[in-house]
């Protein structure tokens, strides 16, 4: 008797769901043991039910597909992954693609697609639509953009970061001093370090990157529990 393959379903759409659950029912050796409408919701329903494949939605509430992926690997690091989403904020979609899954589908193929990529997925390899690397090669540049913020933002002390994320809230310099307990000499030399670091000239500069980045700091403050 055959090892049946057992997977989670995810998105937030309902009709998402319905239209994509027969496609799989019909794919030998395979059974969807459960479904959830959000990451949340996703990740209980994971830790409960062990599924080998998650397919999932990257643009959800409550706790989007790319955080309960980062979750679900943190504690079953060989759980098979395909994500199937519409075209998601540029940000959002580097993210997804960092996490490096087993399989990338775009919502408006999946009816096409689902059943190739789950089966080319379930023999241990990669499957990436066609559309989705035509729009990953439209948007490399923008792409590379976001990966060399995220690094360049990496170069920061926990200090400078937490300063770099007032900047990004409008604070000026004797606000974050006031806000921080430390002068205003040593914030203005914070904000020339930081500047150094990120490859940026002048408090304008500064500002507007700090603006255009905050999600980028957002993760990164979160993670230093700031």
């Amino acid at each position: 008797m055959c090892n049946t393959n057992s997977i989670l379903l995810v998105d937030d759409h309902p009709i998402v769901r319905s239209a994509l659950i027969p496609l799989i029912d019909v794919i030998p050796d395979t059974q969807i043991i459960g479904q959830a409408e959000n990451g949340e919701e996703g990740y209980n329903k994971f830790v409960s039910l062990s599924p080998q494949l998650i397919i999932a939605d990257i643009e959800m509430p409550k706790m989007n597909g790319v955080e309960m992926v980062k979750k679900i690997k943190s504690i079953a690091p060989n759980t098979k992954v395909i994500f199937i989403t519409s075209h998601s904020d540029l940000f959002t979609f580097e993210e997804a693609l960092s996490l490096n899954v087993d399989g990338y589908i775009f919502k408006e193929n999946a009816m096409k697609e689902i059943r190739n990529c789950i089966d080319v997925v379930l023999q241990n390899e990669k499957f990436t639509c066609e559309k989705f690397k035509q729009f990953i090669e439209t948007n490399q540049r923008k792409i590379d953009r976001i990966r060399k913020n995220k690094q360049l933002v990496t170069q920061l002390t926990k200090t400078e970061l937490e300063v770099l994320g007032l900047i990004s809230k409008g604070k000026s310099s004797p606000q974050i001093a006031d806000q921080l307990f430390k002068s205003i000499k040593t914030i203005e030399n914070h904000r020339y370090n930081i500047c150094k670091k990120l490859e940026v000239t002048g408090n304008n500069q500064l500002l507007t990157f700090a603006v255009k980045q905050r999600k980028i700091l957002a993760e990164y403050l979160e993670a230093d529990k700031i």
